[in-house]
């Protein structure tokens, strides 16, 4: 491989390294939904912040892809919206140790103005991100690249959850919760300097920009005559609603079995721990099976997970339900985005991302809302069997995706000596 591959390698490696750790300082499946809860009896305050992620993150994909897919380079884009999603952790944390004790809905309100620019800042940038590793990362190396990314991130999550653990018991709130977004700020600034390393080949496409109007009336297209590429994204939508109850396990936890910031803290370990051992698990069943086999073993573990949640009648369970939540979130890491980039014409690419994010984009941010909304008129079992009703249906729906190409096994020694 050319030392501009290495470099890249490298660089993306770092990059999300760096980033997962500050993730998982701010986690949106265990700190938010505690900090939010430390500021708000609000069952659907909590469920908004899966919202305003989802919705950002995934909208905004298809807004980035229409001004990116035409463009040779992607990286100056990224270079100028990144500020949006790193800055505001800063302001959060601030704004939290200012106001949290004295006006907990002005902190309350400094969190989702400043969470809704993040969301939408990082969904800004992702196409163009990704483009940027399918472009510098050969095919048969991206499981390897995504599996070991993801599996280093994890490693790292690990201690970063010892960390939150440690934050939450030794400093009082709401510094606590301050120190929480300071390291996570600290963080995502490295993975900004670290973007600059970037040698980002040029595109080979053949794409010219007619406006955003023109680009609009061209996706009717793609969901008609690309049918396998319509069922995984129905797959995707359907799995919205089965994602709800995973929104809630930490304040299912502490509203039932009352979990502590320790608690939390160990939520978050056990979670991204079990990314570690997914990962390299996963990585093997890629290369043996493909993406697909991948992200269906993954959708399994996420529906034992919500029926452990349902039938648990002490705390000890969650530690199992969260190592599941994270071994089906990381199958999710290592290979939606190759099996997109494997279905998408290269041309096409950024669209084909930005477009199944979008299509779900509306049901991920409404899913959440209506769990907090039967969960505060019902309770959490009815909301939890809805969740798991749609997950087995999403990962059904996933089963009848076609793999678009064959993989070509390489032997063991071989894979060992060229990985880099």
């Amino acid at each position: 491989m050319s030392d501009k591959y290495r470099r890249n390698f490298l660089v993306f490696i770092i990059d999300w390294a760096a980033y997962g750790t500050a993730m998982n300082f701010v986690s949106l499946t265990t700190v938010l939904p505690a900090f939010v809860s430390s500021l708000t009896d609000s069952r659907v305050a909590i469920g908004l912040v899966s919202t305003i992620s989802v919705l950002g993150w995934n909208f905004f994909q298809l807004v980035s892809a229409s001004i990116v897919e035409s463009r040779k380079y992607k990286k100056p884009f990224i270079l100028r919206i990144t500020p949006g999603e790193r800055i505001p952790w800063l302001i959060i944390g601030i704004s939290t140790l200012l106001f949290a004790t004295s006006n907990p809905l002005l902190a309350l309100a400094i969190f989702y103005i400043s969470y809704i620019v993040i969301s939408i800042s990082s969904g800004l940038c992702t196409t163009a991100w990704l483009d940027i590793i399918a472009k510098s990362i050969p095919e048969s190396k991206r499981g390897f690249f995504f599996s070991t990314a993801n599996m280093i991130g994890a490693v790292l999550g690990v201690l970063s959850g010892f960390v939150v653990a440690f934050y939450m018991n030794f400093f009082n709130y709401p510094f606590n919760y301050f120190m929480c977004f300071l390291t996570a700020f600290i963080f995502v600034l490295i993975s900004w300097i670290n973007i600059n390393f970037v040698r980002e080949p040029p595109s080979n496409t053949s794409v010219s920009s007619n406006g955003f109007r023109d680009y609009i009336r061209k996706l009717p297209r793609i969901i008609k005559s690309d049918r396998n590429y319509t069922i995984y994204t129905i797959s995707g939508i359907v799995g919205a609603f089965g994602g709800i109850a995973s929104s809630f396990y930490t304040a299912y936890a502490i509203d039932r079995f009352n979990a502590g910031d320790f608690e939390v803290g160990l939520f978050t370990t056990v979670f991204v721990g079990a990314q570690i051992v997914a990962s390299i698990l996963w990585r093997f069943v890629q290369e043996k099976h493909g993406h697909k086999k991948v992200l269906v073993t993954g959708g399994v573990l996420g529906i034992v997970g919500i029926i452990l949640s349902i039938i648990a009648n002490s705390i000890n369970y969650f530690i199992i339900v969260f190592a599941l939540a994270g071994a089906s979130l990381s199958s999710f890491m290592v290979s939606n985005f190759p099996l997109l980039m494997q279905m998408a014409p290269e041309d096409e690419r950024p669209t084909y991302i930005g477009l199944s994010s979008a299509l779900k984009s509306p049901f991920l941010a409404i899913a959440p809302l209506i769990g907090g909304m039967i969960i505060e008129r019902y309770g959490y079992f009815p909301t939890f069997v809805t969740s798991l009703v749609f997950a087995i249906a999403s990962t059904i729906i996933l089963a009848k995706v076609r793999t678009p190409s064959v993989h070509v096994e390489v032997p063991l020694r071989e894979r060992l000596i060229k990985h880099f």
